[in-house]
Parts: structure tokens; C-alpha cells; sequence
């Protein structure tokens, strides 16, 4: 069960990317790559497997950053421990259930010209991020009180990765907001 429960996450990251590519060929000849926080519509771009696949990957890298600040847990006493993982964990699902709900605003989008559909996976995403932020804050909150006060040292190859998946998260997410103006 506990081995299903960290898989999850993953797996769900994973169907994005399956939906994306049945319906690749359906998806019009330019996609939205950037909608201001109300959701309307700013920019598109042609369509290409950068575009159409940007968001799915912008959640992996997210999702494998979060991954090794929860494998940090295992380096903690037991109360932390619990803590630290629950937190991390449901910033991991929240990532997944987005990427999720936000392919499924983008092919009703793209593919249904459904405004209607589009607009409420938009509000299922928002209250999906809204509330995973929310309940990780209460799970973690004696981790992020105490935060301050311990030395949470991160090795070598951890603060590598961090940095690498945080350059290629701003490229993926910068990236059309450049090329595509």
C-alpha cells in the first residue's frame, strides 16, 4: 500500500502525456501558451511537441523537485518525519491532480472548442492547487515553524539537481513568453 501511495503521484503525471498524444493530431494548428490568471486567453503558438507537451513537463520537473525534498524525510527522527513526507506528499498529488486537470482544459480547448469545459477544468485546477497548498501548510506546519531554527543540509547532489530542475523549470515555463511574442 505505502509503495502504491508514492507511485501514484507518478502515475498520474504519466497520463497527461498519453491523453496529449491520442489526441495530438485533433489539436489545432496553435495552441494557448500563456492565459493571465483569469483565464483569458493571452498568447498562442504553432503547434509542435514543445507546445503541445511544455505543461506535462513543467509538472515533471516540479514533481521531481518535490520528490527530493521528501526523500529528506528519511534523514529525520520520526515525528519530522511524518511531518516533512505528509507535506511534501500532498504538494506531490497537488502537482499531479493539476497536470492532470489542466491537459484536460487544454484538449477541451484546443481539441472541443468547448469554452464551457475548458473554463470548469480551469476553476477544478485552481481549487486543486488553492486547496493542496492549503492542506500541505497544515500538514507541515511545526516543519515550516521550525524551519528556521534546524539545519535541513542538503548534499551535494541534491542542491545539483534542485538547481538543474529549477533552470530547466524557468526555461520550460519562459520560454514561449520569448520565442513566441
Amino acid at each position: 500500500m505505502k509503495k502504491a501511495f508514492r507511485i501514484l503521484p507518478w502515475v498520474i503525471l504519466l497520463v497527461p502525456f498519453f491523453i496529449l498524444a491520442l489526441f495530438y493530431n485533433l489539436i489545432s494548428s496553435e495552441v494557448l501558451t500563456y492565459r493571465s490568471f483569469g483565464g483569458n486567453e493571452i498568447q498562442y503558438a504553432p503547434k509542435s511537441l514543445f507546445t503541445v507537451f511544455r505543461v506535462p513537463l513543467i509538472e515533471i520537473v516540479c514533481a521531481s523537485i518535490i520528490e527530493i525534498m521528501r526523500r529528506k524525510t528519511l534523514e529525520f527522527n520520526s515525528e519530522i518525519r511524518l511531518g516533512y513526507y505528509s507535506m511534501w506528499s500532498v504538494l506531490l498529488f497537488t502537482v499531479a491532480l493539476k497536470s492532470l486537470f489542466q491537459t484536460f482544459e487544454f484538449v477541451s480547448t484546443s481539441i472541443f472548442s468547448q469554452s464551457v469545459y475548458a473554463s470548469i477544468f480551469f476553476y477544478v485546477t485552481l481549487a486543486i492547487v488553492i486547496g493542496g497548498i492549503i492542506l500541505a501548510f497544515v500538514k507541515g506546519k511545526k516543519i515550516l515553524a521550525s524551519f528556521q531554527s534546524k539545519s535541513y543540509g542538503l548534499k551535494n547532489w541534491e542542491k545539483i539537481s534542485l538547481t538543474i530542475f529549477f533552470l530547466v523549470y524557468l526555461s520550460l515555463a519562459f520560454a514561449p513568453m520569448l520565442i513566441y511574442r
